[in-house]
């Protein structure tokens, strides 16, 4: 009997293989049947970020209406606006929302640092976006990743 960690994984895996964009929570709600439990979620997300660790997609959190047609809406009051987590392979929506990347492999920073390029030139075009957000600059991951690794071996 496969493990609730395997499971997850080859369920994921497998609407990853026929979309470009899943929600993990409505893929763990699909393979469980029922509304999961604090527990199941936290081992759903656990498994998203291996899958997303191992550069086969990228995590990413999207409100409802960012995600597509399949998109997981939470019940409640509020569904409509709150982000949940998703793994996409759909280069689309990386690069339209580079700033919701919660976890991407280097061979991701391509289409991420050309999704911030773009979202830099939308700011810097339209004056209302940059009174709101004066200052923005986009930084390439690459150059963060090093920034980062730099202040590790310091410290």
């Amino acid at each position: 009997m496969a493990s609730t960690t395997e499971t997850l994984l080859a369920a994921l895996r497998s609407a990853l293989a026929d979309r470009d964009t899943v929600s993990i929570r409505g893929t763990l709600i699909g393979v469980l049947g029922r509304a999961p439990s604090k527990t199941e979620i936290s081992a759903a997300s656990k498994t998203a970020r291996k899958i997303a660790e191992d550069g086969d997609a990228v995590l990413i959190s999207l409100l409802p209406d960012q995600a597509g047609p399949d998109a997981y809406v939470a019940a409640g009051r509020g569904g409509q606006s709150r982000a949940s987590n998703y793994l996409t392979v759909d280069t689309n929506i990386v690069k339209a929302l580079p700033c919701r990347v919660e976890l991407a492999t280097e061979e991701w920073d391509a289409v991420i640092d050309e999704g911030l390029r773009l979202t830099q030139q939308r700011i810097e075009s339209d004056p209302m976006l940059s009174a709101f957000l004066p200052g923005w600059k986009a930084v390439p991951r690459a150059e963060k990743r090093a920034r980062l690794a730099e202040q590790a071996a310091t410290t």
